[in-house]
């Protein structure tokens, strides 16, 4: 099994118009969809923020966060003493 550091994200805009949510990551210079890193992470791999000497655990959540969005899969960091490696904080790739 593999791991796999995210430092960027790809966002796109919600089917309503009303935000950006995370469509993909970007790990060692490659892109990669919110579906291919949960299918990943259902494989066995290990995704993680990696920023600054900050790394938290990627994992798979139900549905995007934003009120009414049902985005499905997506993806989550779980907040942390430091928001540098919080997915949602991280620059766009």
């Amino acid at each position: 099994m593999g791991t796999y550091r995210v430092t960027n994200v790809r966002r796109e805009m919600s089917k309503d118009g009303s935000h950006k949510h995370i469509e993909g990551v970007c790990a060692d210079g490659v892109h990669y969809s919110v579906r291919e890193v949960v299918e990943s992470i259902s494989e066995g791999n290990t995704w993680k923020t990696s920023v600054g000497g900050y790394e938290e655990a990627i994992v798979e959540t139900a549905y995007c966060h934003k009120t009414n969005c049902w985005t499905t899969p997506y993806i989550e960091t779980k907040p942390d003493s430091t928001e540098l490696d919080n997915l949602e904080n991280l620059p766009e790739c």
